[in-house]
């Protein structure tokens, strides 16, 4: 089982899929293996005098290749299922007629309601791709959208690329992993047939009815959020405190469905099966022992909760355990437990291969892990230790997981939790089923016990959550490896006396040496924020931000790239923050920044920006040099074309060895002035100015500075054109590479004494279903 789960893991790293032939050899190698006479060919071999140990060894290896090569020829072909699905990443946007079926709850957001849609048929045909699963966004919808119905839609698709940077959560692997083979949004729509005509997808229907009657009751706003969490697995209903309250008491586990509300649905049902068992052993004595008065009504419970929380990824991982755990008893099997640990975690990645990218994949099984190493050594123990032990041994093993892909840990989780999961088993989960069933009669009284429970459930989680208590960080992986020794050390009996070493190893994790420049030398960090603009610029002690990227809605970039990025690097503070002009892709994503992060100083352009925010106006020529750089804004003073994209400031940095310009949004003409002030100008890297926009980068501007790097900062298929065609064209005539942040994703700039360095982080995380 270990050979399947490396196979499936090894495709998921692999830059390329195995070509068709490769894995043609590889099937036929796998048959051999599999077959009996094989052997017999390996029996000459082995030493007559201990034939029978090599024979067990030689079946050993043979089962464990066997399972690699399954595992490798299981992964390629679901990845290479998928791809043919997916709409090619390097597609411009389509226009095309899709018709088809609502195939999920919807999710529905102030003016949006986005929804998953399964397509039946659609034209034009795109080259290349067989559209099954869309993701799609219908702005202030004019009509009911239900699970089950049919329509016929006009939609404007592009692929389900997302941004990619260091530190950031990664939305094409979860796009790919979730089988969403594109995404957009409709322009014009027709309903074919209602959910009922159709008949399809009767439990998604039943979940939106559901969700409908939450609605009517009328419940207070965080009554309905945490009760649609809790039973829907609907999520988007908790506010931004509520989320920050849980993650200071390490209790998001409580209110998002995982694996600990599959476990509970299976401890009740083992319960209501054990009462039956006791019930019917008074009138039948012989049934008494009849595991499957428990297991059945276990494995039902879990079941039916998994499917009333809408099949999530995290539930059928959750199920999948507890059937790997409870179905060998229930077929009176003797299988270890590790055993069951192990085709527990076979049947999650062949059902979903890329779970290895899933932080609830290593959490789920980590906390299953530790679980079984402290009961296995706790049963002489009494009850209320060994419940301490296990919640101290689950802290340890998720501590250094945590870090790695959160960034932080509550430190009062333990205690938080030894508390909040039985108020949640005993009093939380059986009083909200108890209050929806009132409400099925008399919704007053069923929506006061509501009510009254979540809002006890929400002030204890604010008397448990600290002001600080927070461990955060971003960790090397040689620290998290130490770290998961560390914990594994930790959570072995105290005999082996090996604890005092964890200890030691655990320091690494929990006081990790933060990464550092030399005096002298700097990193520039041109962030993928889509269409816009946002530069990281770090030097030994210092740091500074150029331009924040956009706002949307409300919703700014900046909260999932640049500051994902701050934390991966351990930035706390930004010594300054230049915004170039106040073009809302230069400038919308200042204020979530400035929520997150300390910042020193503002320096900008705009005169409307100096003015909101109390900024400083960068001057012309002024400068200031931080660790042995040097920077400079070297726009002039007086403008030749006044407007707002030329008051962008324009910013120089120089090391000893390398040197970057940041124009803003300038046009040819400031271009043309910079030149005549600073004849002597050149650089190493040029961020183009206005992301490659036909108004900038002159063919003088590009000649004089004659950079080794023109780095375009752009969305993919963007409505502007950008780069603009006449640029890139500028650039073959003067053979200037160049890079796009829509296609290598953050560019990753680096001067010290090894010389002018550019990495694009696409190509460092580049996989097979990923662009680049």
């Amino acid at each position: 089982m270990i050979g399947i789960a490396l196979g499936v893991l090894l495709v998921a790293w692999l830059p390329q899929l195995s070509s068709y032939w490769v894995l043609a050899v590889l099937s036929m190698v796998l048959l051999v293996l599999c077959l009996p006479v094989c052997q017999v060919v390996l029996r000459p071999w082995l030493f007559k005098t201990r034939r029978h140990y090599w024979d067990q060894l030689v079946v050993r290896w043979r089962v464990q290749i066997a399972g690699v090569l399954l595992g490798v020829i299981y992964a390629s072909g679901w990845g290479y299922y998928n791809l043919s699905q997916r709409m090619p990443l390097d597609m411009p946007a389509q226009t095309i007629t899709v018709e088809g079926l609502v195939s999920h709850l919807p999710e529905t957001m102030p003016g949006m309601s986005r929804f998953r849609f399964d397509v039946e048929s659609y034209s034009p045909a795109l080259v290349d791709t067989d559209l099954k699963h869309l993701l799609l966004s219908w702005y202030n919808p004019d009509q009911e959208i239900m699970p089950g119905q049919r329509w016929s839609l006009v939609v404007r698709l592009k692929p389900p690329r997302g941004l990619m940077n260091p530190g950031s959560s990664d939305y094409e692997t979860r796009l790919f992993a979730e089988q969403v083979n594109a995404r957009g949004y409709v322009k014009r729509a027709q309903l074919l047939n209602s959910a009922n005509e159709t008949g399809q997808y009767p439990l998604e229907k039943w979940r939106y009815q559901f969700a409908q009657w939450l609605t009517q009751l009328s419940l207070a706003a965080p009554t309905d959020a945490t009760i649609r969490a809790l039973v829907l697995g609907d999520k988007q209903g908790l506010q931004d405190e509520q989320w920050q309250m849980l993650r200071q008491t390490g209790t998001v586990h409580l209110v998002v469905i995982s694996g600990l509300h599959i476990g509970i649905a299976c401890l009740l049902g083992y319960g209501l099966g054990w009462f039956l068992q006791l019930s019917l052993g008074r009138l039948m004595p012989a049934s008494t022992d009849i595991r499957a008065y428990r297991i059945i009504p276990a494995l039902l419970l879990a079941s039916g909760y998994a499917l009333l929380a809408g099949f999530s990824i995290p539930t059928q991982r959750a199920l999948i355990m507890s059937l790997a755990m409870l179905l060998p008893a229930l077929f009176n099997r003797h299988v270890g437990i590790w055993q069951r640990y192990r085709l527990a975690l076979v049947m999650v990645l062949l059902l979903q291969p890329l779970s290895f990218y899933q932080p609830g994949f290593w959490l789920s099984f980590a906390a299953v892990a530790a679980l079984f190493l402290t009961v296995n050594q706790e049963g002489s123990r009494r009850p209320i230790a060994t419940i301490l032990a296990t919640q101290w041994a689950v802290f340890l093993g998720l501590l250094p997981l945590l870090l790695l892909w959160l960034g932080q840990v509550a430190l009062l989780a333990p205690l938080v939790n030894l508390l909040a999961i039985p108020l949640l088993t005993f009093v939380l989960l059986p009083g909200v089923m108890l209050g929806l069933l009132l409400s099925l009669g008399d919704s007053s009284v069923g929506v006061v016990l509501l009510d009254g429970l979540i809002n006890y459930f929400w002030q204890l989680l604010a008397f448990c959550s600290p002001a600080g208590g927070m461990l955060s960080g971003h960790p090397a992986m040689f620290a998290v490896m130490l770290g998961v020794m560390a914990a594994a050390l930790l959570i072995l009996p105290r005999w082996l006396g090996v604890r005092s070493f964890g200890v030691f190893l655990l320091l690494g994790l929990i006081f990790p040496a933060k990464p550092s420049l030399r005096s002298g030398d700097f990193r520039a960090t041109v962030v993928d924020v889509g269409q816009g603009l946002s530069v990281l610029i770090e030097t030994e002690t210092k740091t500074l931000v150029f331009d924040t990227g956009a706002a949307y809605n409300g919703r700014s970039i900046a909260r999932f790239t640049l500051l994902p990025l701050l934390a991966s690097r351990q930035i706390e503070r930004i010594d300054r923050v230049v915004l170039s002009h106040k073009d809302n892709d230069h400038a919308g994503g200042y204020s979530a920044l400035s929520e997150s992060v300390a910042i020193g100083d503002i320096q900008t352009g705009s005169p409307k920006l100096l003015r909101r925010l109390s900024a400083q106006r960068c001057v012309s020529d002024d400068s200031w040099q931080w660790d042995g750089i040097r920077f400079r804004y070297i726009q002039p003073a007086r403008l030749a074309v006044v407007n707002e994209n030329n008051r962008s400031c324009v910013l120089l940095v120089e090391s000893e060895h390398c040197s970057l310009v940041i124009p803003g949004d300038i046009e040819s003409s400031i271009e043309s002035q910079i030149l005549s002030r600073y004849p002597d100008l050149d650089a190493n890297w040029l961020v183009a100015a206005h992301h490659g926009s036909r108004f900038s980068s002159s063919p003088e501007w590009l000649a004089r500075l004659d950079p080794q790097q023109v780095l375009f900062s752009a969305g993919f298929d963007n409505p502007y054109g950008h780069p603009a065609e006449a640029v890139t064209q500028r650039l073959d005539d003067l053979q200037l590479p160049s890079l796009n942040t829509a296609e290598k994703g953050a560019l990753i700039l680096e001067s010290n004494a090894n010389g002018c360095l550019t990495h694009a982080y696409r190509e460092q995380k580049k996989r097979y279903w990923t662009a680049g």
